[in-house]
């Protein structure tokens, strides 16, 4: 077996752990379902997803290393993580003020919002560092190679989130829903949005590397 079974079963119950505390992918979910309901909201999680899975396969192949040897380069991950962010918040927040319906506008939004989800995770150089933090914790050196266990062990997050993730798009897609049929509800529910865009957004401004 190329991992150690006792190593997975901690790595299991460590990303347990991970997958139900809050952080920004789970708010961003939020985000997105409350200004556009759950199919909005599972877009944004699947745009997670893949970003978690870039991060964790850069994790393997030592590109997380560099970024936390270059401060630079972190910086710039950082600041454009927090520029995009507080796009998408200011972008919410004059969806509030012209009074736009919660919902999605068109066909192609879904792929958008799955975009969007990629490349906040993507932009957010802390989650890089976490992959390349976490994983090696459980990497057996009499097993495969470390990089192989590594790519074997990193789906287990992504994974476990998805029920963490469909309990939050259930409930705040039934409040939107319920919701959407109210014009001034739905401003409430596109600048509820937005400050979490923002906060977000303010949020990774506010970090060093």
């Amino acid at each position: 077996m190329p991992v150690d079974p006792a190593l997975l079963l901690a790595c299991l119950l460590a990303s347990v752990v991970v997958a139900l505390s809050p952080g920004p992918d789970m708010m961003f979910v939020l985000g997105q379902t409350l200004s556009g309901g759950a199919r909005r909201g599972w877009a944004a999680a699947a745009g997670i997803w893949c970003g978690a899975m870039v991060h964790l396969t850069a994790a393997a192949l030592g590109v997380a290393a560099l970024i936390a040897a270059e401060p630079a380069l972190f910086t710039v991950l950082r600041l454009a993580g927090a520029a995009y962010l507080l796009w998408l918040g200011a972008g919410a927040l004059r969806a509030a003020w012209e009074g736009a319906p919660v919902g999605l506008p068109s066909a192609t939004a879904p792929r958008r919002v799955v975009l969007q989800g990629m490349l906040t995770n993507l932009t957010n150089p802390k989650v890089a560092l976490f992959f390349l933090a976490f994983l090696p914790q459980f990497v057996a050196p009499d097993r495969a190679a470390p990089w192989v266990q590594m790519l074997l062990l990193g789906p287990l997050l992504p994974l476990l989130s998805v029920p963490v993730f469909a309990a939050l798009i259930l409930g705040a897609g039934r409040a939107s829903a319920r919701l959407a049929r109210s014009a001034r509800a739905a401003r409430w529910l596109h600048g509820a949005a937005g400050v979490i865009f923002l906060g977000l957004g303010a949020r990774l401004l506010a970090q060093r590397s």
